[in-house]
């Protein structure tokens, strides 16, 4: 679920790496190069980028909008085409159905046959709408921590793809180890860390 409201699923991760120095520039300048693109009237099969944290249809970024300093604040959307093998399947051989007719019976050759499967494939892409998903995403540009309201690993690398791609700086998760590291602030803390194990909560029956 997401961030701006309902129950809240997070990765977080810390920046690595220094962005430059106009630094306000080319976080709208990059956001707007990697923003969404629709692919709704074309065979492409998907499509990431940045739209609106309140709302995914919206890639104006108006007013610079994401900026809540010292928060830049983004929903990523991915909209993906999904063709089953069974409906390709049953396409490809309306294709070679029509060709052997075209050609009175003769034998198609395997490129001619893989030619119509890509064909069936295409076709079949202009006519099935996408799916949407959007995931929220919030950096904390004084701490250089990043959220995303994801947890799913498919979602975590598109994100962290396109985070990359986008500011040209990398994503490192932080686990719970970490977290605990942070708390740990005194030397006796730390040991304690360090020695902790493992605990079951299985008790075998006397």
């Amino acid at each position: 679920m997401g961030i701006i409201k309902g129950s809240v699923t997070l990765s977080r991760y810390r920046v690595k790496g220094e962005p430059p120095s106009e630094f306000k520039d080319f976080i709208d300048e990059r956001i707007r190069k990697f923003a969404f693109r629709e692919i709704e009237q074309s065979s492409e099969e998907e499509s990431i980028g940045w739209v609106s944290i309140h709302d995914y249809m919206d890639t104006s970024f108006a007013y610079a909008a994401y900026a809540l300093d010292p928060f830049v604040a983004l929903g990523l959307r991915v909209d993906k085409r999904q063709i089953s093998g069974a409906l390709l399947k049953k396409y490809h051989r309306l294709e070679l159905k029509k060709a052997h007719a075209r050609g009175e019976g003769r034998k198609l050759s395997r490129m001619e046959r893989e030619e119509l499967k890509e064909k069936a494939r295409l076709d079949l892409l202009t006519r099935i709408p996408p799916t949407t998903r959007s995931y929220e995403l919030v950096w904390d540009t004084n701490s250089g921590q990043v959220w995303l309201g994801a947890s799913a690993r498919s979602v975590r690398d598109l994100a962290e793809d396109l985070f990359k791609r986008t500011f040209e700086l990398d994503l490192v998760a932080i686990i719970p180890w970490d977290l605990a590291q942070d708390a740990a602030r005194t030397p006796p803390a730390r040991q304690a860390l360090e020695e902790a194990q493992a605990w079951s909560l299985f008790q075998e029956e006397a």
